[in-house]
């Protein structure tokens, strides 16, 4: 029935039953102490004061009479007037007495005698009636005869009143063993109520304090104590319990403490578990920021690469602008060298096509065979087979322009042939015409390329810029991997404010510069990555007009560095 009830609840079923105990002992003791109030009052009231009216009723009675016998022996004068006027003052104490005494409360036995007393006073004062009268007459004879006959009932009346003042004794005896059989039943009931709340209140706190300490499973002060450890980060405590105890408080704080000790613990490896985790994200983010920072170096080299072959394209162009200016002037001129230049243009045709297409072969191929050797110097150990291939590419190259120089001889021999044939130059006219023709073919076949080129520079443009975010990417990840690997580090600062059982207490970590495990280093904030401003490329004349390559190495002279 307590398990079911508030702490609150069963101290104050307790304090009530206690108090009700108290209000019945007190209600007992004060209804004794009424009862004996009554029966005192009643012995002072209708017994005491009685008493001393009854004795006054003697006592003024004896007096008046003690009178009269004096009036007896006195001749009538002043002295006898004295005499009668103190009898007058005797029968009126009488009197008043008399009726104080009739008014009280009265018992059927003094009724009875009341009723005894008063005829029996009214014939003695009919009689001492006469006994003044013979004495105011002067009849001393006569009153003693009066007095002699009236004494008898005073006798009987006064008799009466001894029995009525003795039966106020006894009825004041009577009450007194009325109101001391009252006091010790009061007595005894009190004592046993006394008793019997004592007892009952024991037995009620017995079972609340086995009942509370039941629910606490132990002392308050040995709970409070626990309470206090596990305040102060403790879980690595053995709380006692009873045997059989699985509702109690100290059992509930027992697998309170059991649980926060396993969910600290899973914690504490949580949080070494992402600290790891975020060290290992916070250097894979350096990787991907350092391969995105080489990509974007790469990009710039294709950048670059293809601006030179867009100068070198343009140039072809204005080259074959001048060309197309310069056949129309020789065609003009050519007009007055008739058939014998015919011959020469024919030669020249087939000279130019191959200085064309062959110098035009040798440079594309120097071009190439350079920015693969670049790019073979650049990616290291893996770029070795590659440079091999680049340079046998540029030894063909070069054998490529030694036969373009030999054409060019051959160009020049036939020169004389030319020279010779001038009567034929009319005859190359249409030639030299078409050779313009096919100079501006050439001509719009380099614009094209070189929109073609532009398109794919701003492709390579928008490549750097995806290449610069991947890499902001890449650092704004190490950032927040670093940052998260702090966050981990503050958990298990904080949980190692808990002391488990079967590990001693988790130090606090030692700062980010010197945590534990290898953890990668906080990863600066590098600035975005752009690209190298582009240097003019040089001209389709400067490429030709000297080596590059030197004793089988490029020479950097000749290309824009980034």
């Amino acid at each position: 029935m307590f398990n079911k009830m508030t702490v609150a609840a069963r101290l104050g079923l307790l304090v009530a039953v206690l108090c009700a105990i108290m209000l019945g002992i007190g209600y007992e003791g004060v209804s004794g102490m009424s009862f004996s109030n009554a029966k005192l009052k009643t012995v002072y009231e209708d017994r005491t004061v009685t008493l001393v009216q009854l004795g006054k009723v003697t006592e003024a009675g004896m007096g008046a009479r003690y009178r009269l016998q004096g009036a007896l022996q006195t001749a009538p004068g002043a002295e006898l007037d004295d005499a009668l006027r103190r009898i007058d003052q005797f029968d009126a104490v009488v009197a008043k007495q008399w009726a104080d005494y009739a008014a009280t409360y009265l018992t059927p036995d003094e009724k009875r005698m009341v009723n005894e007393f008063q005829p029996q006073w009214a014939a003695y004062m009919e009689r001492r009636q006469q006994v003044l009268a013979q004495l105011k007459a002067g009849n001393a004879k006569g009153a003693q005869e009066a007095y002699r006959a009236a004494e008898p009932a005073f006798n009987t009346a006064f008799e009466t009143l001894s029995r009525l003042r003795d039966l106020q004794e006894s009825v004041a005896k009577l009450e007194y063993a009325d109101a001391e059989a009252q006091y010790d039943k009061s007595l005894n009931l009190n004592i046993g109520l006394i008793a019997g709340g004592v007892l009952f209140g024991a037995i009620l706190a017995w079972l609340l304090i086995r009942s509370l300490m039941r629910q606490l499973g132990g002392e308050p002060d040995y709970a409070a104590q626990i309470v206090g450890q596990v305040a102060n980060g403790n879980l690595a405590l053995e709380i006692r319990v009873r045997d059989g105890d699985q509702d109690s408080l100290l059992y509930s704080m027992k697998q309170m403490v059991d649980k926060l000790s396993q969910v600290v613990a899973e914690v504490t490896g949580g949080a070494q578990v992402l600290a790891g985790a975020s060290e290992e994200v916070s250097a894979t983010a350096q990787s991907l920021s350092q391969a995105a920072s080489e990509q974007a170096a790469g990009v710039e080299q294709t950048s670059a690469s293809v601006e030179e072959m867009t100068a070198s394209i343009a140039q072809n162009t204005e080259n074959a602008k001048v060309t197309d200016a310069m056949a129309s002037k020789a065609a003009a001129e050519a007009t007055e060298g008739g058939a014998a230049v015919r011959e020469t243009v024919a030669a020249m045709k087939k000279i130019a096509a191959k200085i064309v297409i062959i110098d035009d072969i040798a440079y594309q191929t120097n071009l190439l065979a350079l920015n693969a050797a670049i790019e073979a110097a650049r990616a290291g150990e893996h770029g070795k087979g590659f440079a091999v291939v680049a340079a046998e590419v540029r030894k063909l190259a070069e054998r490529s322009q030694v036969a373009a120089q030999e054409i060019g001889e051959v160009a020049a021999s036939s020169v004389g042939l030319a020279e010779r044939a001038g009567e034929l130059l009319d005859s190359m006219v249409p030639n030299i015409k078409k050779t313009s023709d096919l100079v501006q073919e050439i001509t719009a076949a380099s614009e094209e390329q070189s929109t073609g080129l532009g398109q794919i520079n701003a492709a390579v443009g928008q490549l750097s810029g995806t290449t610069q975010q991947n890499a902001a990417g890449s650092e704004e990840l190490a950032s927040t991997a670093e940052e998260m690997s702090s966050q981990a580090e503050e958990l298990q600062a904080a949980i190692a404010f808990f002391r488990v059982a079967g590990r001693a207490a988790t130090q606090a970590p030692a700062a980010p510069g010197g945590r534990r495990g290898g953890a990668a280093k906080a990863v600066p904030r590098k600035p975005s990555i752009h690209l190298a401003e582009r240097k003019p490329a040089a001209s389709t004349g400067g490429h030709r007009g000297g080596a590059p390559f030197q004793d089988g190495e490029p020479d950097e002279a000749h290309f824009t560095r980034f």
